[in-house]
Parts: structure tokens; C-alpha cells; sequence
């Protein structure tokens, strides 16, 4: 047995969960994002609160909409932009799990066949021996 392949993880983010991560990983998206935490706005009011232009707020709108974390309601001519409380909430309900580390976190592992004990830290940084 392998022991580096005892840990395998399973991808515990769902694609929707990875797309609404993305979009808000731009600055302006989460500029946008945390104004509408405050209510809905139209195009107009985002870029005047952010002093962003009108095409640039709704080229980031788009993107959010497309993740599910925005909707729209049209009332006339005007658009308003609000969040999607649901879609909010199961992504902080995922990205809270996520943050959480397992009791096992805490451990050192012995995954080598050299039996030094070794902490995880990062990936970048790969693994760290200690002194047992």
C-alpha cells in the first residue's frame, strides 16, 4: 500500500460552488458584490458608488449573474441587481466547510518510506520534516 495514496481527498467543491469562487475573485466583482450585500442597484448607481464605467459594471454583473450569486429584476427600462440569498448562503455553507479543518489536521503523517515524520504546510512549500 502506498501510503502517500491513503490520503486521497475527494473534491468536496461542486462546479457551481467553484464558478461563484471564481467571479468573486476579481477585485471589482467583489467591490459590486459587497454593494449589493446593502440592496439592489441598477448599473448606474454601482458605477457612480464605485467610480467604474457603466460598460466595465456590466461586464462584472454578467459575470456574477452567470455564477448564480446575482439575479436581476427589470422594472420598465431599468434593470436592478441584487444578490441571490440563496445561492449566497449554500456558498458560504461550502467555503465554511471547506475553511474547517478535520480533527486529523493537526497530525503529523508518516508518509514516507525514510520514517521521518513530516508536516504538510503547503503545497508550494511541500513537506517539512521534524524531528521526532
Amino acid at each position: 500500500m502506498d501510503p502517500l495514496h491513503d490520503h486521497a481527498v475527494e473534491p468536496s467543491l461542486s462546479a457551481d460552488a467553484l464558478l461563484g469562487l471564481t467571479a468573486l475573485a476579481e477585485p471589482n466583482r467583489t467591490r459590486i458584490f459587497e454593494l449589493l450585500r446593502h440592496g439592489e442597484h441598477c448599473v448606474c448607481d454601482v458605477g457612480q458608488i464605485l467610480g467604474l464605467s457603466t460598460a466595465l459594471v456590466s461586464y462584472h454583473l454578467r459575470a456574477l449573474r452567470a455564477s448564480g450569486l446575482v439575479r436581476e429584476r427589470r422594472s420598465g427600462r431599468w434593470v436592478y441587481y441584487s444578490l441571490d440569498v440563496e445561492r449566497v448562503q449554500s456558498l458560504r455553507a461550502v467555503v465554511t466547510g471547506l475553511l474547517t479543518p478535520g480533527e486529523a489536521a493537526a497530525t503529523t503523517c508518516r508518509c514516507s518510506d525514510c520514517g521521518a515524520r513530516q508536516v504538510f504546510l503547503a503545497p508550494a512549500m511541500g513537506p517539512v520534516a521534524v524531528p521526532a
